[in-house]
C-alpha cells in the first residue's frame, strides 16, 4: 500500500462529501463575515474580480480570478473588497433577502466580484489526524500549479463547469470540490521536504510511514509496539516517541482509532454480522468490540447500524 492508497482509504472511511452554498455576485465595496460552522471545509472559488480573505488570526490573503481558497475546520472568516471595511454578518445579509435560488447578490457599484462558495463535510464523530493538522488556509493559484498539472486540470474543469447552468452541473461541481481538496492534501505531502508534524508529514517520513502502512494493511492484527517499531526499522522507545511527535497520537492509540473508523464504515455499508466486523477490526470478541465502540462514540454498534441504515 503506497501513500496515495493510505490517503484514499482514509478519505473513503471519513466519507468526505461536498455541496455548494451559493454563487456570490458582489458589487462595489463589500465585507461579509462568515461565521464558524462545525468542522466543515469551506471553499471560495473566485470566478471574476478579486477579494480579501481574513482569517480568525487577523491575517489576510488576497484572492484573484481563478484562485481557490480552502478553509478547514469550520473556521470563521471575512470576505471583503478592501481589508479595512467593517464586516456585515452573513446571517444579516441572507435575512435581508440577498440569497435567492442559490445566488447571493450583495452590494452596489460597477466593480464586480463573483465567488462560487461550497464546502466538504465528513463524519464529524471521527477524529483522524489527517484533519487535525491541516493549515488554517490552503490556496490553489493557477500560476503556481506548474508542477501540479492534474490539479490545474481539475481547477480548469471546475471553472468551465461553474459557467454552465445545465442538468448535472451541481453534481459535477461537488465531485470536483472533493477531488480538489484531496489533491490539495496530497500536494502538502509532496511539498513537505522537512516535515515536523501531522499525518501528511508522517507519510513523508520514510520510517514512520512504514508503520502506518502496516496498520492500514492489517488493522486486524494484534500489533505490539515492538512489531511496529520493527516495521519502521527503529528501536521501540525511539519509534514510540517519533510516531507520537509526528502523528499526534501514540501508535496503539492510532491503531485503535483506525480500527473504530473502519468499523463505522463496515456497520453502515455492509451486511457483515457483528462478530465478523469485530474480527476484521482486530477485536477477539464481540463484547469487547461493542464496549470499545460505545466508549468512543457514545452509542453501541448495533444501535449505530440501525440508525445508519434507516437514514
Amino acid at each position: 500500500m503506497d501513500d496515495s492508497d493510505v490517503l484514499t482509504e482514509v478519505f473513503a472511511n471519513l466519507r468526505v462529501r461536498s455541496s455548494l452554498y451559493f454563487l456570490a455576485k458582489l458589487h462595489g465595496d463589500f465585507s461579509i463575515e462568515v461565521p464558524p460552522e462545525r468542522r466543515r471545509i469551506r471553499f471560495h472559488f473566485v470566478r471574476e474580480g478579486g477579494c480579501w480573505l481574513r482569517m480568525p488570526d487577523g491575517k489576510f490573503e488576497k484572492l484573484t480570478a481563478g484562485d481557490i481558497a480552502i478553509v478547514p475546520n469550520g473556521a470563521g472568516q471575512v470576505l471583503s473588497s478592501l481589508p479595512d471595511l467593517t464586516p456585515v454578518p452573513l446571517g444579516e445579509v441572507v435575512a435581508d433577502g440577498a440569497l435567492q435560488q442559490g445566488v447571493l447578490t450583495y452590494g452596489e457599484g460597477e466593480r464586480r466580484t463573483r465567488l462560487l462558495c461550497g464546502f466538504c463535510q465528513f463524519d464529524e464523530e471521527v477524529d483522524h489526524p489527517v484533519l487535525a493538522n491541516l493549515p488554517a488556509i490552503m490556496l490553489l493559484r493557477p500560476e503556481e500549479l506548474g508542477r501540479e498539472p492534474w490539479t490545474a486540470a481539475v481547477l480548469s474543469l471546475l471553472a468551465m463547469e461553474a459557467e454552465l447552468d445545465t442538468q448535472g452541473t451541481t453534481a459535477i461541481l461537488t465531485r470536483l470540490l472533493e477531488i480538489l481538496f484531496i489533491q490539495a492534501v496530497r500536494q502538502m505531502k509532496r511539498e513537505s521536504d522537512s516535515p515536523t508534524g501531522g499525518f501528511i508529514a508522517a507519510l513523508s517520513d520514510g520510517r514512520i510511514s512504514k508503520a502506518i502502512h502496516a496498520i492500514h494493511r492489517e488493522p486486524q492484527r494484534s500489533w505490539k509496539i515492538h512489531e511496529l517499531a520493527g516495521e519502521a526499522g527503529m528501536s521501540r522507545a525511539r519509534f514510540a516517541q517519533r510516531f507520537t511527535e509526528i502523528v499526534g497520537a501514540p501508535p496503539i492509540s492510532y491503531l485503535t482509532r483506525w480500527r473504530l473508523i473502519k468499523a463505522r464504515t463496515l456497520l453502515e455499508s455492509s451486511n457483515l454480522d457483528m462478530a465478523e466486523i469485530a474480527s476484521r477490526c482486530g477485536y477477539a470478541s464481540t463484547p469487547s468490540f461493542s464496549r470499545r465502540f460505545k466508549e468512543s462514540f457514545g452509542i453501541g454498534p448495533g444501535a449505530y447500524r440501525r440508525i445508519a441504515k434507516a437514514n
